[in-house]
Parts: C-alpha cells; structure tokens; sequence
C-alpha cells in the first residue's frame, strides 16, 4: 500500500525528478517530470502539492482492483461509466510534450545539412517523417498517465494532418503537435483496465533509464552539433570544433600522459602505497611548509635548523621594525617561524624516539 506521507517526502525532495510518481507507479509521469524539470520547471511539482492524495488513492485501488464509482481522473465528471475526459492542464502537457520531443528530433542533426541544397530531398522526406513521430510520441506519453490510455494510431493520425496543415514549412510542428492532440482526445481514449500486471521495479528502472539515456542522447547531439562558444575575441566557435580541438590540446595530451603514468604506479606499487604518497603530499603535519617558511630541507640537522631558525627570529622581531605595518608585517612573519620551528621540533623529536625504540627492539632480538 502506497503512503501518502512517502509520497509528499519524496516529492518535497526528489519531486522535481519525479520521484514520488514513480514511488505511486506512475512511471510515464515520472519520465515527463524528470524530462521538463519538474513539469514545466516546477509548475506541475507545485500542482502535485494539492493532487498527491487522489494519486495515492488511485495507487491503493489499482493493487486491491477495485475503483470507486466518485474517482476520477483528471476531470470531477470524468469516471469508468462514460468517456474519459481530459484536463486543459494533460491537453498543455500533450502538445508542450510534443513540442519538445519533436524539435529535440529536429535539434539533433546539424543545422548546415538542412541549409546544404545538395540535401533537399532528403531534408524534406526527414522533417516530414520524422519529427511528426517524435510529436506523436510526446503526445502519447502525457495522454497514457494515470488511468487513461490513448491509441498511439490516433496520435500518429493526428500528427501526420498537421503536416498537411503546415505544408509551406515542414519545421514548424506546432499543426502537428495540437491536431495530434485534438485526433486522440475526440477518438483514441479509453480507460485503462481495473486491474494492470505488476511490473517488476528493476524492469520500470530499466524502461526509465533506457529512455531517460535516448532523452539525454538527443540534447547531447544537439548541443554538439549546433551550440557555439564565444572566445574573448569575440568570434563564435562551434562547440563540436572546440571539442575537437580540445582532445588536440597540450592540455589534454599532457592530462592522459598523467594518467597513464598514474595506472603504471599503480600497477608496481599498488593501491595502499599511492595513497600513502596522496596523504603525504596533503602535508598533513605542516612538516613541508615549515621546511619552507625556515628555508631548509629534510637533510637538515636539528642544530643547524636551530640556528637558522634563531637567526630569522631575530632578524623579524617586531621590536626592531618601527613603522606599524612594517611592524605588523614582521609580528605575522615572526609567529609563522616560530610555528614553524616548533612544528619541526616536534616531528624530529618524535622521529628520534621512535628509532630509538626500533634500534632497542632490534637489539633485544
């Protein structure tokens, strides 16, 4: 049984991907949501708000197979007996859907090769099959959440007419997106069955993340194929020539040559002895910065840092600087090499014990 105080858990905190409408088993919705940040960024997250206990009602019913006579769907008059009906805000999400999908379609190809006249026939036959089945698709997604289910034929029917419609310019898929729309609310609807086969929730993952991943395909191609970047010059690069160039770049080369010398340590050294070198060279103690801030190194003697560090106190003691930021500037610099020191003193000392310690155990044995 699904719970109402889940779902509003999930969609005050994952509500924008959808979450709690896969949680009820509305995986279409949650595709939408995820896909439109949220139904129309947050527009629909927000309409859940007020909507989410009629979806987890719905949810509870469709488990035990039974439906009431007083639910409905996305309209009050709405209910098994009659024809389903559907709200302006499913017929909005039908044609933004349709929209979206079909100029995704479009966006996915290179701009030139639609200007390119050598590929007028072949531009011609793609906008008019093509993007009208993309639109078909995003209608028939919005039209098939919940309990109603829309015939895919009508939808395909529809979007073909409006090409017809807007026959002077194939690009525009506006005809097509709301005559798909009006052919599948006036002739494809019909309720869903009272009792649906359970899927199993690794199988409705596996659906989401397979279209989540061709969603995702066709916003990369159009990005790489049509987005520019802009140098500071001014002048306006391809992206897919600026990637090109890229992998061609000393920065890139020099990066995989890193790498590949890192996976060699690896493979000598093992794992346990590069971390080790990672946590050694965050410095952890100040023991490097401390060589540095003195001015000497790890071959150092004890007396002789003494001495270093003897003559560098003296050299910055405030008392000797009259000028106040002089004099404020030599007080930070005296407290960094007196940390310094200390810092120094301490780890040699440690050192010094514990080979102490090591040469006595040794000698026992």
């Amino acid at each position: 049984m699904a719970s109402l105080v889940v779902s509003y858990v999930l969609w005050f905190f994952f509500g924008i991907f959808g979450a709690h409408h896969f949680y009820l088993k509305r995986d279409r919705h949650a595709f939408v949501w995820w896909s439109t940040l949220g139904g129309l960024f947050g527009l629909g997250w927000i309409r859940d708000l007020w909507r989410l206990p009629e979806y987890v009602e719905e949810c509870n019913e469709d488990e035990d197979g039974f439906v009431s006579d007083n639910n409905n769907d996305d309209s009050q008059n709405a209910t098994r007996a009659g024809k389903p009906k559907l709200s302006s805000f499913r017929h909005g999400g039908m044609v933004l859907m349709g929209y979206i999908l079909g100029y995704l379609v479009m966006f996915a190809c290179p701009q030139e090769w639609f200007k390119s006249e050598d590929n007028g026939i072949l531009v011609n036959a793609f906008l008019r099959i093509v993007p009208p089945i993309a639109c078909a698709l995003g209608v028939h997604l919005v039209a098939n959440i919940g309990r109603i289910q829309a015939s895919f034929q009508w939808c395909l029917l529809g979007s073909y007419m409006g090409v017809i419609w807007s026959f002077h310019d194939p690009s525009n898929i506006g005809a097509s997106c709301l005559l798909s729309t009006i052919a599948v609310n006036w002739f494809g609807l019909s309720w869903k069955p009272t009792r649906q086969a359970r899927k199993n929730k690794c199988k409705r993952l596996t659906v989401l993340f397979a279209c989540g991943a061709v969603y995702l395909l066709l916003w990369t191609s159009a990005l790489y194929f049509n987005a520019t970047i802009t140098t500071r010059d001014g002048e306006e690069v391809p992206l897919r020539v600026a990637v090109n160039n890229f992998f061609k770049s000393p920065a890139w080369t020099e990066t995989k040559e890193a790498f590949h010398m890192l996976w060699q340590h690896i493979k000598v050294n093992g794992w346990k002895n590069l971390f080790d070198q990672v946590v050694e060279s965050l410095d952890p103690q100040g023991e490097k910065n401390a060589y540095k801030v003195l001015g000497v190194d790890s071959f150092t003697s004890q007396e002789e840092i003494k001495k270093i560090y003897r003559k560098l106190a003296k050299e910055w003691h405030p008392d000797k600087h009259k000028d106040p930021e002089k004099r404020r500037e030599a007080q930070e610099k005296f407290m960094e090499i007196q940390q310094a020191y200390e810092t120094l003193s301490k780890i040699k000392s440690r050192r010094t014990e514990q080979n102490k310690k090591s040469s006595h155990g040794h000698d026992e044995f």
